[in-house]
């Protein structure tokens, strides 16, 4: 299948190349990032820059700009990326509350830049302003003295400022005059598309390999025949290597490619690639994967609500597996005889027992409207019964936006 990046170079007051903004496209048509939600845009931009297209071919060794949700964010996924060849942009609806303003400066201390795309003057916001290097303006319909307002107003702040929008020469002349240390428009260059074939992965080995990453008596050499057995995820774990967040080149084996990338962050990539090759496009298809995924999320946060249940993530998977022969269209028997999971996620999705049972019996039974079983059950965990709803609410919340669809009604 045919991946596409769209990139848009960004030039210093000198018109030297100072990055390249990357941009969703989902066809080779599209002219603007549409037709997903902004988690879905980020996620498949990441993947697509990052493993499929490679960053050096996307940028020619020049920063890349890369548009961040607020989740991203938050999640630490950011920390997947090189902080030495991207600039991190909060989108205009990431917030500028104390979680966001934390994150911006535990970023910054690791060494990446961090900007503010369309970024809109609001009350409360001077603590974000300290907290990142570059804020992006749209300056292509701001009426001169305006614009200049707005500017003297940044002065007071330790920011670079990037011209956005700029389509004119008049235009480029304005903000070069007020200072701006960036720009961008189509007074450069339109939006360049960047395309190549995606390479899939086997859907099943990518579990395999996630239960094992999370399962600390899983040895490397398992992992390694995890990899082996699909030579497409050797290939996306070497683009991962080859990042200049891990720096690795000349990578003479798998084994030592795991270590270089380590397992939590192989486990974060995996993740988002296994969110990102379930969207199928087909409806009926979807909700299932939509149900699935929601049964994962919602167990992982029981297990974590819980001080009795240990390893939340493996209670995601416990989820997981428990709907996923509806996905694959296979059944439970033949799914669980094509991966190596955990007894104790094998004993909870087929024979309903063992340590990760109740929490996925409790998930069933809220998802069922089983509300008394859902008191006994909640109890028995440690879990208030009241808190289901709130914690049912936040997995449909992480659902839709990873899938970029809407909660029905």
């Amino acid at each position: 299948m045919d991946v596409f990046v769209a990139r848009q170079p960004i030039f210093d007051r000198h018109d030297q190349l100072a990055g390249y903004e990357l941009l969703y496209r989902n066809t080779a048509q599209s002219a603007v990032a549409s037709g997903a939600a902004a988690e879905t845009m980020c996620t498949d931009t990441v993947i697509h820059a990052f493993l499929d297209i490679g960053l050096d071919e996307l940028t020619d060794g020049s920063r890349a700009f890369i548009n961040c949700t607020r989740d991203f964010l938050l999640d630490g996924q950011v920390d997947l990326l090189p902080a030495n060849q991207v600039v991190v942009e909060l989108l205009d609806n990431v917030g500028h509350d104390d979680a966001v303003v934390v994150a911006c400066e535990r970023l910054r201390r690791k060494g990446y830049t961090i900007a503010l795309d369309d970024y809109v003057e609001l009350s409360g916001n001077s603590a974000l302003l300290k907290a990142v290097d570059m804020v992006k303006l749209d300056v292509q319909h701001v009426a001169p003295d305006t614009l200049e307002a707005q500017v003297n107003r940044l002065r007071h702040f330790d920011v670079h400022l990037v011209a956005e929008r700029v389509e004119t020469s008049e235009r480029h002349q304005l903000c070069k005059r007020l200072g701006f240390h960036y720009f961008q428009g189509y007074y450069y260059s339109r939006p360049e598309l960047v395309a190549t074939q995606e390479v899939e992965v086997n859907a099943a080995v990518m579990l395999r390999l996630l239960n094992l990453l999370i399962d600390p008596t899983a040895t490397d050499a398992e992992i390694d025949d995890g990899f082996r057995s699909d030579p497409a995820l050797t290939y996306k774990l070497l683009r991962i290597v080859n990042s200049a967040a891990i720096g690795g080149r000349g990578i003479e084996s798998i084994p030592f490619a795991i270590r270089m990338v380590g397992r939590q962050m192989l486990y974060r990539w995996l993740s988002l690639l296994l969110v990102s090759s379930m969207r199928t496009g087909n409806g009926v298809a979807d909700q299932l994967v939509y149900a699935t995924l929601l049964r994962a999320r919602l167990c992982e946060l029981i297990a974590e609500a819980s001080p009795n249940v240990r390893f939340p993530q493996a209670l995601f998977m416990t989820g997981l597996f428990s709907r996923l022969d509806t996905v694959l269209r296979i059944s439970q028997q033949d799914l669980l005889a094509r991966v190596n999971i955990s007894d104790d996620i094998r004993l909870a999705v087929a024979d309903d027992t063992g340590p990760y049972a109740e929490p996925l019996r409790l998930a069933s039974a809220y998802e069922a409207g089983h509300w008394e079983q859902v008191d006994t059950l909640a109890s028995g965990l440690g879990v208030m019964p009241v808190q289901m709803t709130w914690l049912y609410t936040k997995a449909l919340t992480w659902v839709n936006q990873q899938l970029g669809t809407a909660v029905a009604a």
